[in-house]
């Protein structure tokens, strides 16, 4: 019976989510005091000897980049942008806080008929690193909207003002406000208000004391706010008011204002009620289409936007028919699994927790659909690997089972045969070839690279232009056949109702495993794609599982559809690998999760054995290492920890029972350093490493035929291939960023070699062709080409193919064998199980929502025990405290039985103990489940 969480005081250990300047970037540093970038001497003023970092431009973007040794890191910061808000839609603002606000007075003016009042907004930044020196050097503009409100003295105040450009036309208005976006209001805020003042023929008397209200202006607390708003409903109160304030008919400029606004949105985690609020108002003040168009500038609001047309279709999807008689299924299944998989209802999520049947639950489903008449062959199964589609054909060979990937695959290759998937850089380097002079490609590319370097709203910006010029990019890709994952799934959602399909994909019932390791955008399609066919959805997942978010994996997609109403939910919270202790201490990462906020799962163990503060310290062991600095600690300490503490009083002790440890570490690195030392202590002893090769595509070929292709040109086409080849190998330097590496110039000339066997009897052949005059130069040099860039993209995918396939079958190979050590990344271990799991974990008290998924499925992995390796800096480690609370609450636990047992009434002695009330530490301990 699993301790409850809500009974544990876990102050220390899951630290209420604090938001403060370091929800935009990691790199805001400080806290209004002394020290970081923050500080509290910063003042609004623009003090970099750099003039051209004072230019007050439009930061809509989060993004870096890095150019002669300075990086360049810009960061939004208010809700709204600046072109919005001077898109002339009737936006308003809020009136500042009095407590905010500097009043000017205006009394001694000839008519006193206005409050005017000056406030200022940090709009965005920009931090400038330069490291060409011995110490790094950061420079910091920050720029700010600074608003001077006009307000109707004869009215009550209003809670916001209307923008407009100039306070001179608009005096019939109770309330309006001028905007002005400047990096040094210091400096120049004065002369702006003095400016509209005049122009309105009032005269300010105290703007001597505006310097002494800048001193005291709060440049942390007052980003400190922004951070809020984002990250609360707060942020859909601004866009929904936004949206309402525009006209009854707007400007094509103005829906575009606010198309890039909407896209804005994406540079952050924004709160899924927030959008789903946003999308109302969406579909409140726009026409079906326009709402459409708009909703698509951003996926939160595309899925949001799709749902709703799932929903309103709900009642045609298919739903099979009840059996005659109740179908015989097994005995050991649970009341929550048979609820899950014997449901009618059309859209199903089964919110599984780690360890819980997932798999189980998915076969069986297929076993009652088939027991409801449903022939197997009307079932597909989507999987997020491709050794779990391979299971599920192996177990049900009637029914469809692929990624979700190789379903796409499919679709497009039958309607674009000619289209070779490719790197995105090979396709990039194909439109300079073939289109070196063309706008349109010029654009499609600056998409490409956006998406490539994984810019923040690129997918978006990409998804909208080939909308827009969908019949110029086929045509372009047409050219160059070739096209990429990223281009597939936006040309099969652009054109899902036109698009022919293999009849192997023709179903009536789609279930998906491990959902919510799919992108964003594959959920998107997937809904569209079950809207098309009216089909019954079966979804399984656990949100806060999602480990592959540097994949475009998002887990508040799943939150999304969780949320939503539009599927019937079921959960599945019986573990059936781990015992309780194991669970107990796992729950408490789990309660700290946002994703399971909305599921709420707590893990219980397929048991009725109770633990106790004993067999909880007997299988969870904790040990904490306080370091001054985390950086030496993997290259310096691990190594003698490992080999002097872990395996003497943990490892050798599993082994002595016949039992197998896992050790799982986030990095490779980590990984490596424990894997030697492993195979030190136990040289007779086999260590599986379930460590992924990496394998890495190229794109030498393309680029030389783009950078250097003139150089071919000019010899005789019998002397071309010797060009080409000896080309490559002199021009290292400009076709590769580690061009000084003895490596990757030996695999360069291996590729250079390998293109040349595999081709030169072809072109040997077109030589003989050229000397006969039945081929001319022109067309052996564009057959050559095509031959170059064919080879770059065939043997890539080859690459990626042939390494996918060893590494699934190393690590079936390693499991298989029954190790008695095994190495993991905790990402390579996901969905595996072991005897027992040694868990590297680096304590951060600022630990990421990401990071902490990661660990929670590193928590739970273990079967029998568990030791958890943990470093850090701080004193009062989290971690520490967290199982501390355990200890203390199962002890107390178990003595409350004990009394019990003696047939006393624990609750009667607590009335009596006088150190039993409010405030006492009994009174934050544990409750018994």
């Amino acid at each position: 019976m699993p301790i409850l969480l809500d009974d544990l005081d876990l102050s220390a250990a899951v630290v209420a989510k604090a938001v403060d300047p370091k929800f935009f970037s990691t790199k805001l540093t400080g806290s209004g005091k002394k020290t970081g970038l923050l500080h509290e001497n910063l003042r609004p003023v623009n003090t970099v000897t750099n003039t051209a970092y004072a230019v007050a431009q439009d930061i809509e973007a989060k993004q870096s980049s890095t150019q002669h040794d300075i990086t360049t890191t810009s960061v939004p910061l208010a809700p709204i942008t600046r072109r919005a808000l001077l898109s002339g839609a009737s936006s308003t603002l809020a009136i500042p806080h009095v407590d905010d606000r500097f009043l000017v007075d205006t009394s001694t003016s000839g008519h006193h008929d206005w409050d005017v009042m000056f406030d200022m907004t940090p709009q965005g930044l920009t931090l400038y690193e330069d490291k060409s020196g011995d110490r790094t050097k950061r420079d910091l503009v920050i720029q700010y909207r600074m608003e001077l409100h006009f307000c109707r003295k004869d009215r009550v105040e209003p809670e916001r003002a209307i923008v407009v450009p100039t306070i001179v036309g608009y005096g019939h208005l109770d309330a309006t406000v001028v905007p002005q976006w400047d990096t040094s209001p210091m400096e120049n805020a004065r002369a702006f208000i003095q400016d509209l003042l005049h122009s309105t023929g009032l005269v300010g008397s105290n703007l001597d004391t505006l310097e002494e209200w800048m001193n005291d202006y709060s440049i942390y607390e007052r980003i400190t706010r922004l951070a809020q708003i984002w990250d609360s409903e707060a942020m859909a109160d601004e866009i929904c008011r936004y949206i309402a304030d525009m006209p009854p008919a707007p400007t094509d400029h103005q829906l575009n204002m606010l198309a890039i606004q909407l896209r804005y949105l994406e540079n952050y985690t924004v709160p899924l009620e927030a959008y789903r609020r946003i999308h109302q108002q969406l579909n409140q003040s726009f026409s079906g289409q326009h709402a459409a168009t708009l909703s698509k500038q951003n996926l939160s609001l595309l899925m949001n936007h799709t749902l709703d047309q799932l929903d309103q279709m709900k009642a045609q999807l298919i739903v099979p028919a009840r059996p005659a008689a109740p179908p015989a299924l097994p005995a050991h299944l649970s009341k929550q699994q048979l609820d899950a998989l014997t449901t009618h209802e059309p859209l199903v999520m089964t919110q599984a927790g780690a360890g819980t049947g997932k798999s189980t639950v998915i076969l069986e489903r297929i076993n009652y659909l088939e027991a409801c008449g449903v022939p197997a062959e009307d079932i597909t199964v989507l999987s997020f690997t491709n050794a779990a589609a391979d299971n599920i054909t192996e177990k049900n060979p009637r029914v469809g089972s692929m990624t979700i990937a190789k379903m796409l695959i499919d679709i497009y290759s039958l309607n674009h045969p000619t289209h070779q998937v490719s790197a995105i850089d090979t396709i990039i380097n194909s439109i300079d070839i073939f289109y070196p002079n063309n706008s349109f490609a010029a654009q499609f590319r600056v998409h490409l690279v956006e998406v490539d370097q994984n810019r923040t709203g690129a997918f978006t910006a990409l998804n909208t232009f080939v909308e827009y010029h969908f019949d110029e990019v086929i045509a372009l890709l047409d050219r160059i056949e070739q096209t990429s994952l990223e281009l597939q799934i936006i040309i099969c959602y652009q054109r899902i109702d036109d698009m022919y399909e293999p009849a192997h994909l023709q179903s009536k019932y789609l279930i998906i495993d491990e959902v919510q390791d799919n992108s964003v955008f594959e959920f998107i399609y997937v809904l569209k794609y079950v809207i098309k066919h009216a089909q019954a959805l079966f979804i399984v997942g656990d949100a806060s599982q999602t480990l592959y978010e540097f994949r475009s994996a998002n887990p508040r997609a799943l939150n999304t559809l969780e949320r939503s109403g539009v599927f019937a939910t079921f959960k599945l919270t019986t573990n059936y690998r781990s015992n309780q202790e194991i669970l107990d201490f796992a729950n408490v990462g789990l309660g700290g999760l946002e994703t399971n906020q909305i599921a709420n799962i707590q893990l219980r163990a397929n048991s009725l054995i109770a633990p106790t503060a004993d067999s909880f310290q007997d299988k969870v062991t904790l040990a904490y290492y306080g370091v001054p600095r985390l950086r030496g600690f993997v290259t310096q300490d691990l190594h003698s920890i490992i080999r002097n503490t872990v395996i003497p009083d943990y490892v050798d002790t599993c082994l002595d029972r016949g039992e197998q440890v896992a050790f799982l570490a986030y990095s490779r690195r980590e990984v490596g350093v424990i894997e030697k030392t492993l195979e030190e202590v136990y040289p007779n002893r086999r260590v599986a490493s379930l460590v992924s090769e990496r394998v890495y595509v190229t794109d030498i070929f393309s680029k030389y035929i783009k950078c250097f292709w003139n150089d071919v040109l000019q010899v005789q086409p019998g002397n071309a291939a010797f060009v080409v080849s000896q080309g490559i190998l002199d021009n290292l330097d400009a076709l590769t960023k580690n061009a000084g590496s003895v490596e990757v110039a030996k695999a360069i000339r291996g590729t250079v070699s390998q293109w040349w066997t595999e081709n030169s009897s072809v072109i040997n052949g077109w030589l003989i062709l050229c000397k006969q005059g039945t081929l001319h130069p022109t067309e052996f040099f564009e057959r050559l080409r095509d031959n170059l860039l064919s080879f770059e993209i065939t043997r890539n995918q080859q690459k990626l193919n042939v390494n996918k396939r060893n590494n699934q079958e190393r690590k079936r190979k390693n499991l298989e064998s029954k190790a008695d050590l095994v190495v993991s990344t905790i990402h390579g271990a996901k969905g595996l199980e072991f005897d027992n799991v040694v868990v590297l974990y680096k304590e951060d008290t600022r630990m990421s929502q990401e990071t902490k998924r990661m660990f929670y499925v590193a928590f739970t992995r273990a079967m029998n025990s568990e030791y958890i390796l943990s470093y850090g800096t701080a004193k009062n480690a989290p971690i520490e405290s967290s199982y501390q609370q355990l200890v203390t609450a199962l002890a107390e636990r178990d003595t409350r039985n004990a009394q019990r047992a003696q047939g006393i009434d624990p609750d009667l002695v607590a009335d009596d103990d006088p150190e039993s009330g409010p405030g006492s530490d009994r009174d934050h301990a544990a409750s018994v489940a």
